[in-house]
C-alpha cells in the first residue's frame, strides 16, 4: 500500500481517537462544574471546548516528545500500520468504557494499543524503549509515562483531600453569599483544567503524527507543525461537544454527591496536576486525576458519604485498560494487517 495513504488513514485515525479522548476525558472535566450548576451546562460544554482548543495550540510539545520516546521503531514506512493499529484499538476501549458509563483513560487505551501493536509487529519487545529510573521526577522512556499514569491519581486524591481541608479552615466564618464567589471561581478553574487536559491529551495523538510523517519523511523534524495542532485541537473540541451524559453524571454525583465547595476543589486539585505533567512533559489521565481529586474530596468531608463500590469500578478499569487495549491492537494487527500484507502480496 501506498505509504501516503497509510499516513493520511494514521492521521486520520489519530483524529478520531482526539475525538474519542473528547468525550471520554473532556466530560470528565466539565463533570463537577455540571453537577453543581456553577454554569449553565451548554455554556459549561462550550467554555471547556474552547479551552481545550487553547490547550492543544498554545501548549507545547513536551508530553508529545514523551509519547514518542516510549518506542525505538525505525523511521520506516512500516511504523505505519502499527500506529494505525494501536489507535484504533484505543478508539473500541474508548467507545466500549463509554456504552458501560466507566471514566477510564484514554491515555490507558493509547499506550496499551501502542505497545501492544508494537509487540505484535516486531514479535517481542525489542522496540519498547523503557528508559531509564534513577529518579522518578526525571525517568525517561516508557518508565516516565507509567510514573506518570500511576503516581498522579495518587497526588490528585492527595491534593483533593487536604486542599478541602484548607478551604474549610479558611471559610469557617463565611456565610452562604460565599457561594456565589465559589461558583465563579469555578468557571475560572474548569477553564484552566480544560487547557491543562486540552495541552496533555492532544499531544498525546499529536506525537503519533510526527512519528508516521518521519516515518514517511525522515526530513520533517520532531516538530509539531501547525495544522496538527489545528485539526487535534478541533477534533478535541468536538468530541467535548458531544459529552457522555453517564460519565458527566458518574464524575459528578455518583462518586460523592458535591456542593460548589467540593468541586471547585476538586478542579482546583486537578487543574494543578494536570498542568504540572503538561509543562513537564508527564502523560497523565484527566479522568483518572479528576476522579481521584472528588474521592480524596469526599473522603475528608465525609468518608461513609463516598460511593467506594464507584470508586473500585473506576480503579478495576483504570488497571483493565492497558492490557484489554493491547490485547484489542494485537488481534487488529495480527489479523488485519497481516490480511492486507498478504493481499498486497497476492
Amino acid at each position: 500500500m501506498d505509504p501516503h495513504a497509510l499516513l493520511i488513514s494514521v492521521i486520520a485515525i489519530s483524529l478520531i481517537f482526539t475525538y474519542t479522548n473528547g468525550f471520554q476525558d473532556g466530560s470528565s472535566v466539565a463533570a463537577t462544574a455540571i453537577a453543581t450548576r456553577a454554569v449553565p451546562p451548554y455554556a459549561t460544554i462550550f467554555i471547556v471546548a474552547l479551552f481545550e482548543f487553547m490547550g492543544a495550540y498554545f501548549g507545547g510539545s513536551a508530553v508529545a516528545q514523551a509519547i514518542r520516546s516510549i518506542t525505538s521503531y525505525p523511521d520506516r514506512a512500516s511504523i505505519l500500520p502499527v500506529l494505525a493499529s494501536g489507535l484504533t484499538a484505543a478508539i473500541f476501549w474508548n467507545y466500549f468504557t463509554r456504552a458501560v458509563k466507566i471514566p477510564s483513560s484514554s491515555t490507558h487505551a493509547l499506550i496499551g494499543g501502542i505497545l501492544g501493536a508494537v509487540i505484535t509487529e516486531s514479535h517481542g519487545g525489542q522496540y519498547i524503549t523503557w528508559g531509564a529510573t534513577d529518579h522518578i521526577l526525571k525517568a525517561t522512556g516508557l518508565w516516565k509515562v507509567i510514573f506518570s499514569l500511576f503516581l498522579s491519581p495518587l497526588i490528585g486524591f492527595a491534593a483533593g483531600y487536604l486542599l478541602l481541608l484548607i478551604m474549610i479552615a479558611l471559610l469557617i466564618r463565611a456565610n452562604r453569599k460565599i457561594e456565589k464567589v465559589i461558583n465563579i471561581l469555578q468557571l475560572f478553574v474548569t477553564s484552566v483544567l480544560a487547557f491543562g487536559h486540552g495541552a496533555n491529551d492532544t499531544q498525546k495523538a499529536m506525537g503519533l503524527i510526527v512519528l508516521a510523517l518521519n516515518a514517511v519523511d525522515p526530513s520533517q523534524g520532531t516538530d509539531i507543525p501547525n495544522w496538527a495542532r489545528i485539526l487535534s485541537g478541533s477534533a478535541m473540541a468536538f468530541g467535548v461537544i458531544s459529552f457522555a451524559p453517564g460519565i458527566v453524571k458518574r464524575i459528578g454525583q455518583g462518586i460523592f454527591k458535591v456542593t460548589s465547595l467540593h468541586a471547585l476543589t476538586a478542579q482546583a486539585a486537578s487543574a494543578m496536576v494536570v498542568m504540572y505533567g503538561s509543562a513537564t512533559g508527564g502523560p497523565i489521565s484527566a479522568s483518572q486525576v479528576i476522579a481521584s481529586s472528588v474521592i480524596g474530596v469526599g473522603a475528608a468531608q465525609r468518608r461513609k458519604g463516598v460511593h467506594w463500590l464507584v470508586a473500585r469500578d473506576m480503579l478495576a478499569a483504570w488497571f483493565l485498560t492497558i492490557p484489554g487495549a493491547a490485547i484489542m491492537a494485537f488481534v487488529i494487527h495480527a489479523i488485519f494487517f497481516h490480511w492486507l500484507e498478504l493481499l498486497i502480496k497476492s
